[in-house]
């Protein structure tokens, strides 16, 4: 039994003719497991929350692009005033494919491969472009649709510019942002102090912190407890530990105040978060 729900395009896309629509999303909220029978581009605007992407749990944040497939199963929960610009297009039927393609992941490329951060400050820089796309996909005539997808190609290719673009932070800030996220991700089972790691790089705890809430609209502990959340609901979902066990490997001493947290987090308790996929690990 599928736990996740179906979108189809007659509900998004006004006429058969048309291959690209948006759908903009100023208040997102949570949103249940789902997938969809067409291509989708997310960028996230502003705001954090928790993405799922197929058996994968992570936080996102203002800036970051997410490439999904018609196959994939996602959705969004932990919102925290997120905001979302939602490209829906029809990858088999563009009339401008053959050029599309060039600027948009393999068809088959894993989702590590079409996710990735830019800027939040450069979200400025394709804002008008989705506009001019949302005005034209409310059109059902062969010129807006063909101007639709002309408009969605100049939004790739600069999509795809930016990817590429050296990066402007300086070397400094860049490096202390590179240590601390690879030390918060080795940091899910055990304690970490930002003033003891900022003593041993050298590095003003302050300035750190208002940098990477400029970069990620969350504060390092916020962004901490949301990567050990993100452990737990994957734990939860893929393997029979105990709830202790699953406490213990987050970096929880105490399971009461992992569930406390949980529960805050999700509205419902770790068991029953557990029981929505019980089905699903007894088939495995």
């Amino acid at each position: 039994m599928n736990h996740y729900l179906h979108l189809f395009r007659q509900d998004y896309f006004i006429a058969d003719i048309n291959t690209v629509t948006v759908e903009k999303r100023d208040h997102q909220q949570p949103f249940p497991l789902h997938d969809h029978d067409f291509h989708e581009i997310v960028i996230v605007c502003s705001g954090n929350g928790l993405h799922h992407w197929n058996d994968y749990i992570y936080p996102i944040t203002s800036g970051d692009i997410l490439y999904i497939n018609p196959k994939d199963i996602h959705g969004y929960e932990s919102v925290n005033n997120l905001k979302l610009d939602n490209i829906l297009y029809l990858r088999d039927a563009l009339f401008l494919s053959s050029i599309i393609e060039q600027y948009l992941p393999k068809q088959n490329a894993k989702h590590t491969e079409r996710g990735w951060r830019i800027k939040p400050s450069l979200i400025k820089m394709v804002s008008p472009l989705i506009e001019q796309i949302a005005i034209e996909s409310k059109k059902n005539n062969l010129a807006s649709v063909h101007l639709a997808e002309a408009l969605f190609l100049q939004l790739v290719i600069l999509l795809d510019r930016i990817k590429q673009m050296p990066n402007t932070q300086s070397p400094t800030a860049t490096h202390q942002l590179d240590l601390l996220f690879t030390v918060l991700h080795n940091s899910i089972a055990t304690p970490f102090n930002l003033d003891i790691f900022c003593k041993q790089n050298h590095i003003a705890a302050r300035s750190l912190s208002r940098l990477f809430k400029t970069q990620t609209g969350m504060t390092i502990n916020e962004y901490l407890q949301k990567r050990r959340l993100c452990t737990a609901m994957s734990l939860l979902r893929n393997t029979p530990y105990s709830i202790s066990m699953i406490s213990a490997e987050c970096g929880y001493d105490d399971s009461n105040y992992f569930s406390v947290v949980f529960k805050k987090e999700t509205k419902q308790t770790p068991s029953q978060y557990r029981a929505k996929f019980s089905n699903k690990t007894n088939k495995r």
